[in-house]
């Protein structure tokens, strides 16, 4: 196995790549998933081309988005990973959960493996995570994890993101510093 590749109790975290292009389509077209992300419910070529940006960030940053998949049953229930953020954030972790996988603890596992890999793996000092002020079950799984609130931030939607960070404790580092970006 490499070292992109993990497993947990539960779920087999493999990176993104163009032979998950199908079933992410589905994933994708779900607004009962994606309307709690930026860019909300993808047609066909928004996804493919999504997956096509997600296969190319490993390589190019050594870190990226995984397909969650349950062990037990090899069902896909979700992604998420380490992306770059658009905005001034740093490397931010992302989550997105398929209705029926929500609420058994899945994205506090891949939370918790994903900010590992993030300061063993890929080194980083500091990993944010964005979510909206009125997603509780994302910001418990956050805290679970380990992460700590640190703003709110007004978009120019009126929608109010809570900012969530964590800090590598291997490096020493208590001040709150360390490489926020990709190498």
């Amino acid at each position: 196995m490499d070292r992109h590749h993990l497993l947990t109790e539960r779920l087999d975290l493999r990176p993104i790549t163009w032979a998950d292009a199908d079933r992410l389509a589905v994933f994708h077209a779900d607004a009962r998933v994606m309307n709690l992300l930026q860019h909300g419910v993808l047609a066909r070529a928004q996804s493919d081309a999504l997956v096509a940006t997600y296969e190319a960030e490993w390589p190019v940053l050594g870190f990226g988005n995984w397909t969650a998949t349950e062990r037990a049953t090899g069902r896909l229930v979700g992604l998420g990973g380490l992306r770059v953020h658009t905005g001034d954030y740093g490397v931010a972790i992302r989550l997105a959960f398929a209705p029926e996988a929500q609420g058994k603890g899945y994205g506090t596992e891949l939370c918790r493996s994903a900010l590992a890999f993030a300061f063993d793996v890929a080194k980083l000092g500091r990993v944010a995570a964005l979510t909206r002020s009125d997603n509780r079950p994302s910001q418990r799984s956050l805290e679970k994890s380990g992460m700590v609130r640190e703003r709110e931030v007004r978009m120019e939607s009126g929608r109010v993101i809570l900012v969530y960070a964590a800090f590598n404790p291997n490096s020493g580092r208590r001040n709150q510093t360390g490489r926020t970006s990709p190498k």
